[in-house]
């Protein structure tokens, strides 16, 4: 009989951790969201610049792990974005250069969430392998629902008493939460029980553009980036209108930040409820694939009713609605397909897949969705052109669960 003892901590220090991330992420992201509102011409600049910067931390990120043990190597990330987080604490506490700090925050913070979410479940696909993951990958998304749901509540319990310079002190300090945390996964982690082993902790050859090297030469690999590149286009299409339609309706930047918190309260807990109650028998059930294609049904259906009623009382239900299927069944879903790649690649081609590739969705949306608006194209005939997407982006999503099924049985075989 197996031993559960060091799975289930696993499974609680990666809930901790994840938990800690997000709460890290959620505690600064309705003021984020509030204040870019008067800076929403340049939305596409600033995607464009995160753009950038995400390919500049990929790249740097698989040379050292050409370097470094990875494993080791994660927490001194969380570290270093700490550090980052208490330099804008005093940029924004001293009121220093408001406009461009404001517009470097956007674009850090844009890089920071993908960056230390990808980089954890890269470390979690290399210790758990496929049969231990989909055990425990909803309860350990659960744990990161609840941080997102205590960073806004904290925000909104605090910022009046400590400022948005205290704010990023906070996050801060849950990152350095997350570090105890992601060391605790490590340690019981390669004490696991598994049926292929888990493998040491040694450096992953290549260069810095490693990771897309990889990606570019696996189909399986570039069908998740084309999963990825539907997921962020539509995401972005929807957090265009929502910028939009808040600002037209709701320009008062207070205001405007209460109702970011309240929709970002109500999906965290919506995906709480789905990842602990749905997730894992679903999971189990059907597999990946018919999960994933979950979310381009919702897309297309949340963006029609909004291109039918732009007004915020569609727009607070579907983004809702939304992102509740992104976090709580995509997520699990899509890390589940990284469990069954080589080491090397998930962490290397992953992180590129994650980061630039995800980032690369938002660009392209962005400044086609600022094309669209400039020749007056809206409403219907918007989203006429999404809908497309998300049929292709549903026949992606089966594909994938076949390619998974298909490398799950192999990598069983061998």
């Amino acid at each position: 009989m197996k031993r559960r003892g060091p799975e289930l901590l696993v499974a609680l220090w990666a809930a901790i951790t994840f938990g800690a991330l997000l709460a890290s992420y959620m505690a600064f992201r309705p003021v984020r969201d509030a204040l870019v509102l008067g800076d929403w011409d340049n939305l596409p600049w600033l995607f464009t610049a995160t753009l950038i910067a995400v390919a500049i931390l990929s790249s740097a990120w698989t040379a050292i792990l050409g370097r470094a043990r990875p494993r080791r190597t994660v927490p001194k990330a969380f570290h270093a974005f700490a550090a980052c987080c208490l330099v804008f604490a005093v940029l924004v506490g001293n009121d220093i250069a408001p406009v461009a700090v404001s517009r470097v925050f956007y674009v850090w913070s844009a890089a920071f969430n993908l960056f230390v979410v990808s980089v954890f479940w890269g470390l979690l696909a290399d210790l758990l392998g496929p049969v231990i993951a989909k055990r425990l990958y909803g309860p350990i998304a659960a744990g990161g629902t609840v941080g997102a749901i205590a960073g806004p509540v904290l925000t909104r319990l605090l910022v009046d008493v400590i400022g948005i310079d205290g704010v990023l002190v906070m996050s801060a300090v849950l990152l350095e939460v997350a570090v105890v945390g992601v060391t605790q996964v490590r340690r019981y982690g390669e004490a696991l029980d598994r049926e292929d082993g888990v493998p040491p902790d040694e450096p992953t050859p290549g260069g810095a553009l490693r990771g897309f090297e990889r990606v570019a030469r696996a189909p399986y690999l570039l069908g998740i980036v084309a999963y990825v590149l539907c997921t962020a286009t539509a995401a972005t299409f929807m957090y265009l209108e929502q910028a939009a339609i808040v600002r037209a309706q709701l320009p008062d930047r207070v205001q405007a930040t209460e109702l970011f918190a309240t929709i970002d309260l109500w999906t965290q807990a919506g995906t709480f409820v789905v990842q602990t109650i749905i997730a894992t028998p679903l999971l189990a059930w059907v597999g990946p694939g018919i999960v994933l294609a979950l979310l381009p049904l919702a897309q297309g259906i949340g963006i029609s009713a909004l291109a039918a009623a732009p007004v915020i009382q569609t727009l607070v239900p579907v983004q809702i609605a939304t992102r509740t299927i992104t976090h709580g069944l995509a997520r699990p879903a899509r890390e589940l397909l990284f469990t069954v790649v080589s080491r090397d690649d998930k962490y290397q081609a992953k992180h590129a897949i994650d980061t630039f590739g995800y980032r690369l969705g938002d660009f392209g949306s962005a400044w086609l969705h600022k094309g669209l608006k400039a020749i007056g194209v809206g409403g219907v005939a918007l989203a006429g052109a999404m809908l497309p997407l998300a049929a292709v982006w549903m026949g992606i999503a089966l594909v994938l669960g076949v390619g998974y099924r298909r490398r799950l049985h192999e990598k069983e075989s061998s």
